[in-house]
């Protein structure tokens, strides 16, 4: 064989190693881009899980005389609603009419029950409208006439 032959051969046995290195190298990459995907498609689905709950609904707003689309929904008990207006109601926070106190009472009970119902729908001083609560004019009424009969009216 000439010397012209030997470096044809070398060549080529470079261009084929050089070739099946480029080819195992490129079967590694493929096997690492896959698992990478994989990965990026579990993290996917927990980053959509996790936006999820970021913005799920915590409240709503109810406009008055709006159209409800919700069925409507029973009516909450006195004690119920008395939940949410011991808070200020039992000590006589910030104004309230305390509960149990007829002196309290007697000059706002002289309007009515309807007038108190519709001032706590409302809202009256430091207390915000429907005492701060989602409640209905209905329960307001239950509950204001419980906290009433305690006061001994």
């Amino acid at each position: 064989m000439s010397n012209q032959d030997q470096q044809v051969i070398k060549s080529m046995i470079i261009v084929t190693v050089v070739i099946a290195v480029l080819g195992i190298g490129a079967f590694f990459i493929a096997q690492n881009v896959s698992t990478v995907n994989a990965t990026a498609a579990q993290k996917s689905e927990r980053a959509q899980a996790a936006l999820k709950d970021r913005i799920k609904k915590v409240g709503s707003v109810k406009v008055a005389g709006a159209a409800s689309t919700s069925a409507p929904k029973e009516a909450r008990s006195a004690k119920v609603v008395l939940q949410s207006c011991v808070g200020c109601h039992v000590s006589g926070a910030l104004g309230a009419p305390k509960i149990g106190s007829k002196g309290d009472w007697e000059s706002r009970a002289a309007g009515g029950i309807d007038a108190l119902v519709a001032s706590s729908v409302k809202g009256k001083g430091n207390m915000p409208p429907r005492g701060g609560g989602d409640f209905s004019a209905v329960e307001l009424k239950s509950a204001i006439q419980s906290m009433l009969t305690d006061s001994g009216l």
